[in-house]
């Protein structure tokens, strides 16, 4: 490999780790912005808005009807898998560019991922009368257990990440020229998919350090959020080994063109600069 593939390399990862940054931070302060404005509709007080939580008191609506014990705690997840499916078609049907479509890709299984996560890890962990409920924990609780509910939970939510999982190796092969090259496949899978799973699991895990949550009770943060950084966006993981490694390789060819492996100081600077933002003003909160 002469210096200039190395650092054609070298520059796609770069490329692929800042649009993976960027992703993260169209999806989590989405999904909890939502909450705010849902509790908000509900006559909440907000209180804070964080990259992690949000939080609100007071709310003046009933939310003893069938349609806030749902949305009240539920709606953030759910808007995460409209918003998947939204930007699913954008993957289908939009002309996106080399940097455009990796960011569209990373996005999209990780508001699927948050959605559909919460379904399943919820209905799997839920513990009647816990504090540490989850969002759709929160939910299966207002319907006392519900175990009809408990089951749907759970099969929507391993149907969802197993649906991650089939768009990751599936939406790969559109960076790959030539499915039968296993170097290629390892190259192009471990950009876009591999090492932004990795970065992002530290560097949020790190930001998050100066969050709300983290401050209320460090030890339990210590152990509670690293898993879910690593584990919350596992179909990154695994669309990296199916594509590398695992699944047999799509027969026809697909290809549009490679994820940018140009040098892109801009995109690099404003992927800093949203982590910035991250750690001075979203995890530290906006109070009101």
């Amino acid at each position: 490999m002469n210096d200039t593939k190395k650092g054609s390399r070298l520059f796609l990862i770069l490329n692929c780790i800042a649009l993976g940054l960027i992703a993260m931070n169209l999806t989590a302060p989405v999904h909890e912005a939502t909450h705010l404005l849902t509790q908000m509709i509900a006559g909440a007080k907000p209180v804070t808005l964080a990259f992690g939580c949000a939080d609100t008191v007071n709310p003046t609506a009933n939310i003893d009807t069938v349609f806030w014990k749902i949305m009240y705690a539920g709606s953030a997840a759910l808007m995460n898998i409209i918003i998947g499916f939204i930007l699913l078609i954008v993957l289908k049907k939009a002309k996106l560019g080399p940097l455009s479509r990796p960011l569209v890709l990373m996005t999209t299984m990780m508001h699927f991922s948050m959605g559909f996560g919460y379904f399943l890890r919820d209905g799997i962990l839920y513990h009647p009368g816990s504090d540490n409920l989850g969002d759709w924990a929160k939910v299966l609780e207002n319907f006392n257990g519900n175990i009809v509910l408990r089951i749907a939970m759970l099969v929507v939510g391993s149907l969802g990440i197993l649906f991650v999982f089939y768009i990751a190796w599936r939406q790969a092969y559109h960076f790959i020229s030539d499915n039968n090259d296993k170097k290629e496949r390892n190259r192009v899978a471990m950009a876009i998919y591999l090492i932004p799973y990795l970065v992002n699991a530290v560097v949020f895990t790190l930001v998050e350090l100066r969050g709300p949550i983290a401050n209320e009770n460090m030890a339990d943060f210590l152990i509670i959020n690293p898993i879910i950084n690593i584990f919350g966006m596992i179909g990154f993981f695994w669309g990296y080994m199916f594509v590398a490694h695992m699944v047999k390789p799509r027969k026809d060819n697909v290809y549009y063109f490679s994820p940018c492996a140009a040098k892109q100081p801009v995109l690099w600077i404003v992927a800093l600069a949203v982590v910035a933002f991250d750690v001075f003003v979203l995890c530290p909160g906006i109070w009101f």
